[in-house]
């Protein structure tokens, strides 16, 4: 019997009526992808009243690297080195987060970072803001908005799985607003986020490339997207508004 490969729910109702009509039994429809979700415990926003450095330059204490939900092995993905934090994962085998443990509102984040390897259009990384518990989009990506670090799209922001916006529907981009301000490769570039009740803002490099608002959560955890690129991340600073 010739497969029916991805064949549209239409014709699929279509070939199985004929089957049925032919006293043959229908094929089995497809079967859902599991929902992976992400655990995490309960917990009140910390409140941000001075500046507070999120790396201190020698060690990953109290940073968790997570993948598909589940803790994994910190050191298989990045290290400190020279005072950074040095992202050193295999493309296709360290693909996650890193995730710290306070849940957080009304702040403003600073983060530089640069790009250590080849770079292409498909070189990525991400912030993660409001990361909170629940279905992961793909088995990997939480409950979150993502401040795309992605090569020439930085500024983008992206609502991950079940996370809302106006601006951006669950799953969806709201694109950066001026042309790309990112610096060639291998400079160090600055985002500055700002985050107010339920609006988040970004600049990259001192240019503002984006506002979203009336966003669905409005507070959680910080974190950093990983996807097998070689980077380097400094200076990430919370301070108050």
């Amino acid at each position: 019997m010739k497969s029916l490969g991805k064949t549209r729910p239409g014709r699929w109702l279509a070939y199985t009526a004929a089957l049925l009509c032919a006293g043959m039994p229908a094929p089995a429809a497809e079967a859902p992808a599991p929902v992976v979700m992400l655990q995490l415990s309960a917990a009140q926003p910390a409140p941000v009243t001075a500046p507070i450095e999120l790396f201190n330059g020698w060690n990953l204490a109290g940073w968790t690297y997570l993948a598909a939900g589940q803790p994994a092995n910190l050191a298989d993905v990045c290290q400190v080195r020279d005072g950074v934090l040095a992202v050193t994962g295999v493309a296709g085998k360290s693909t996650g987060f890193l995730l710290l443990p306070e849940v957080r509102e009304n702040y403003r984040l600073h983060v530089e970072w640069r790009w250590t390897g080849t770079v292409t259009a498909s070189t990525n990384g991400g912030v993660l803001l409001h990361v909170s518990p629940g279905a992961l989009q793909q088995g990997l990506w939480p409950i979150s908005f993502q401040m795309q670090l992605k090569a020439a799209r930085a500024g983008d922001m992206i609502s991950m799985s079940t996370a809302a916006a106006a601006e951006a529907a669950a799953g969806l981009t709201a694109s950066r607003q001026q042309d790309s301000s990112e610096k060639p490769a291998g400079e160090w570039n600055a985002a500055d986020l700002t985050v107010r009740g339920d609006t988040i803002e970004c600049t990259i490099n001192g240019v503002a490339q984006n506002k979203i608002t009336r966003t669905v959560p409005s507070s959680g955890r910080i974190g950093f997207q990983l996807e097998g690129h070689l980077f380097e991340l400094r200076a990430l600073r919370l301070s108050p508004l």
